[in-house]
C-alpha cells in the first residue's frame, strides 16, 4: 500500500503506517545508501485539498565530504505537506516562494505515492555537507592520507601572502 487514493480520506483521515523503500539516487552524492524507510502518519481533508502529516524515519548511510569516510546517520523527520490540485498552482514563471509554499505539493490525480514522499522528506533532512564529526581534519591536499588514521609526513606549507610579515614583532 505505498499508495494512497487521497479520496478515501474525504469523511474521516485516513491514517498510514508503511515501510517502503526509497528510490535509488535520493540524496545525490554524498549518500552511499538508504535502508528501509519508515512513514506514518495521516491525510485529511481541507478546503482547497489534503494535508499529510507524520514522520518519516530512515537509516543513511553517507560520505563524509572532508575524509571521504562513510558513516551512518539516523534520521527522524517530521512533515506536514499540504497537497493541493495541479489547477491551484500558480501560473507565472518565476514565482516568489514563501516559507510555506515549501511544504506544498501539487497533484493531477489523487494518488499520494509514500515512497516519493518519503524521499522527498529524506533529502530536506539530510546536511547540505554531510561530515563524520565535527572534528575531522579531512585529507591532506598533498599526499591524500586520512589526516584522522594518520599524520602526513608533507613539510607544512606557509602561505606567501604572510611573508611581509614574519619578522615583525609587536614593540612594548
Amino acid at each position: 500500500m505505498s499508495r494512497i487514493d487521497l479520496t478515501s480520506a474525504d469523511p474521516e483521515p485516513l491514517k498510514f503506517s508503511e515501510r517502503v523503500t526509497a528510490p535509488a539516487g535520493v540524496g545525490g552524492e554524498d549518500v552511499v545508501s538508504v535502508g528501509e524507510v519508515a512513514v506514518a502518519g495521516k491525510v485529511e481533508r481541507t478546503s482547497q485539498g489534503f494535508l499529510v502529516s507524520g514522520w518519516v524515519e530512515a537509516a543513511v548511510r553517507l560520505r563524509c565530504v572532508r575524509c571521504l569516510e562513510e558513516f551512518s546517520v539516523d534520521l527522524y523527520e517530521a512533515m506536514e505537506v499540504a497537497l493541493l490540485p495541479l489547477a491551484t498552482a500558480p501560473r507565472e514563471e518565476e514565482t516568489q516562494l514563501g516559507r510555506a509554499d515549501l511544504d506544498t505539493r501539487f497533484y493531477t490525480e489523487p494518488v499520494l505515492d509514500l515512497a516519493e514522499l518519503a524521499a522527498e522528506q529524506i533529502e530536506l533532512a539530510l546536511p547540505m555537507k554531510p561530515v563524520c564529526s565535527p572534528s575531522c581534519r579531512g585529507l591532506c591536499p598533498r599526499c591524500g592520507v586520512n589526516l584522522n588514521v594518520e599524520l602526513c609526513g608533507c613539510p607544512a606549507e606557509a602561505d606567501s601572502r604572510w611573508s611581509a610579515l614574519a619578522g615583525w614583532r609587536p614593540s612594548n
